[in-house]
């Protein structure tokens, strides 16, 4: 079986433990996740178990332009993993290995956000567009997103900056000084 791996990092040849965040190597059988995960480090998603398709969602005006237009990402690929874990997150099916593993390059793709729209058009994934979105439901997404960040906004700032330009450029009171005016 093959197995995919999604990265903003050029020339990858192995995943290995010694830069894992949770002391696993992670690698999925759905070729759409790994472009999701390659495409940007903040995700909007969800999974339709009628369809099995993935549905990325826009949770702000332009959210997908900003989040993919222009960015170059790559997905390997690995077929002899050795042992691993199964794992499966609201449709996700990954696998995690604790050891390290060997990749191949198995796509670069110049434009995510061009890549996620031929899926989107040959419909192996959704997307739920922020223009179809009801008054309510725009509202209650921004009210989610909000709650769901604010928290660790002083942690991306500090130490994922671009996560946070990119979290800020969607939802403005996300920004720090703003988060610190509704604080008072």
């Amino acid at each position: 079986m093959r197995y995919y791996h999604g990265s903003r990092a050029k020339n990858l040849k192995k995943l290995s433990l010694d830069k894992s965040n949770d002391g696993y190597v992670w690698l999925t059988e759905q070729y759409e996740f790994a472009l999701l995960y390659a495409g940007s480090t903040i995700r909007f998603w969800n999974y339709n178990f009628d369809t099995n398709k993935l549905i990325i969602r826009e949770v702000g005006e332009d959210y997908f332009k900003k989040l993919y237009k222009g960015v170059t990402c790559y997905i390997y690929s690995a077929t002899d993993v050795g042992e691993f874990e199964n794992s499966s997150h609201l449709g996700r099916r990954s696998i995690r290995c604790k050891h390290d593993v060997d990749l191949t390059l198995y796509e670069v793709i110049p434009d995510a956000y061009d890549k996620i729209m031929e899926l989107y058009e040959k419909g192996i994934i959704e997307l739920h567009f922020w223009k179809d979105y009801s008054k309510e439901e725009k509202q209650n997404i921004i009210n989610s997103t909000i709650k769901t960040f604010a928290p660790n906004m002083q942690i991306e700032y500090e130490k994922f900056r671009d996560e946070y330009e990119l979290l800020t450029s969607i939802r403005p009171e996300l920004k720090l000084e703003n988060l610190k005016r509704t604080e008072k």
